[in-house]
This record gives C-alpha cells, structure tokens and sequence, in this order.
C-alpha cells in the first residue's frame, strides 16, 4: 500500500511554494530559540568542540583524583626530628656499650644537650618591652 501511495507521489509534478512564504520561512528558521546565554555559550564553543571535550575531561580527571585523594597530615617520611623516648634508649644503649666493653682510654661521651626550649620572646612582636 505504501508502494502505491509513493509511486503517486512521484507521478505528481513539484510545485513552487508561493513567494510570500520564502521570507516568512528564512526569518523563522534564523530565529534563535535559545536564552542569549546558551546562545552566546554555543558561539564561544563552536569552533572547537573537541578540544573544549577533551579540557572539560581533563578538568573531570583532576577533580575525581582530588576527592578520591586521602584526607589528614600529609607528613614526609623520615624527615622528622627523632622523638625524645628514641634519645632516651640510644643512651642507655651507649651507656651499657661503654660499661660491656670497660674502661677506655677517653671518658665516656657526655650527655647530649637537651633540645631548646621555646622562648617566649619570639612570640611578643619587636618594638614591644
């Protein structure tokens, strides 16, 4: 049936639409439907879409690696000071090294100074007492 129907079609001669309707057709085909921000958007846009996807994707890696990155101190290994119960045992371990091996000619070592203490002068701004 639809065979039909086409082979009438073909057999019917193109007719010009009339001349009044041409302008009324090309006015409402350049209208833009859009809001002026999409419109103004699509314009920016448009001569390269490809390069625009692939920052867009770019920018959606770094985001996903940021929120999938672990929260908290981020601290370098090995190098923070040691702590003071780490001095402590070394030491001792000195102290019972000299002792196991006796006397020597060179006393024992001396203590090692204890690290300095906060001054309470480098809080107070200069100028100041």
């Amino acid at each position: 049936m639809n065979a039909d129907f086409e082979k009438r079609l073909q057999d019917q001669p193109m007719r010009e639409p009339p001349r009044e309707w041409r302008a009324e057709i090309l006015r409402a085909a350049a209208r833009d439907e859009r809001p002026p921000f999409v419109s103004l958007l699509a314009s920016w846009l448009w001569p390269h879409p490809r390069a625009w996807a692939g920052l867009a994707a770019v920018w959606a890696v770094i985001l996903l690696l940021d929120c999938t990155a672990p929260r908290g101190p981020r601290v370098a290994r090995g190098s923070a000071a040691m702590p003071y119960p780490s001095l402590a045992i070394m030491r001792q371990q000195n102290l019972l090294m000299a002792q196991l091996l006796g006397p020597a000619d060179a006393e024992a070592p001396a203590a090692l100074p204890a690290p300095p203490k906060p001054r309470s002068d480098r809080l107070r701004p200069r100028g100041i007492g």
